[in-house]
């Protein structure tokens, strides 16, 4: 185990809705920049799916257990994936990536869209000129929830970010609530009708809730918060 980075400073497990929780923790960017980011927890029949993978402490993986078993590691994303080696180690879950993914050190496992480990669930395939493979998870839980990595964030508080990334983080554009960010449509060649065009996905069914993979969920009224972001910027 102690090949894999250590964990950092977590929140607790919260609730987003029945057979849903989320967990707040953080990202070492550079020396003083740590930023905060966003693991999601899903309940399915035979034990949990995690996505955007957090290593969390031993009181962390209590709580966890508390749960169920972890059954399935789902790798919405090429970035996004330094604690889920550690994952794979650890629990030895069902691996979910998408097709033509960088794996960063995880198996390939079955193949992630048009579906996976959650009944009902539809993946939602980012296609972008550039910048890796990337993936949204709508699942039916709570009158739908979407579970997204970096294409959709959400930015409202600074919790976990160290002093120095509080002050970095607005500069770049990471703010102002439910948001495509300026980085993510620079690195993916998106911009304009483009990122309309690329996350016409995440807008073609209902879903109340939101989990991101920075910030903290949204519960209820998220569909219409993420229309809103893509229609600011396209």
């Amino acid at each position: 185990m102690s090949a894999f980075p250590v964990a950092l400073r977590h929140g607790p497990l919260l609730p987003v809705c029945d057979g849903v929780h989320a967990v707040r923790g953080q990202f070492r960017m550079g020396p003083g920049v740590l930023i905060p980011r966003t693991m999601t927890i899903v309940a399915v029949a035979d034990g949990l799916v995690v996505l955007n993978a957090i290593r969390l402490d031993a009181a962390g993986e209590a709580a966890l257990a508390a749960l169920g078993r972890i059954a399935h590691l789902v790798k919405l994303a090429d970035a996004h994936g330094i604690d889920e080696p550690y994952y794979v180690d650890r629990f030895s879950p069902q691996v979910w990536t998408l097709p033509g993914a960088r794996l960063g050190g995880v198996p390939a496992g079955r193949t992630l869209g048009p579906d996976g480990p959650v009944a009902g669930g539809v993946v939602i395939d980012l296609t972008c000129p550039k910048g890796g493979r990337e993936a949204s998870y709508w699942i039916p839980h709570g009158g739908g929830t979407l579970v997204t990595c970096d294409a959709v964030q959400h930015h409202v508080d600074g919790e976990l970010a160290s002093w120095l990334a509080r002050r970095i983080s607005p500069l770049l554009g990471f703010s102002g609530g439910v948001i495509v960010p300026r980085m993510w449509r620079k690195v993916h060649g998106v911009d304009g009708a483009a990122v309309r065009e690329v996350l016409a996905g995440l807008t073609a069914r209902p879903f109340a809730n939101l989990v991101t993979g920075h910030g903290p969920p949204v519960i209820g009224g998220a569909d219409a918060a993420v229309r809103d972001a893509i229609a600011r910027v396209s």
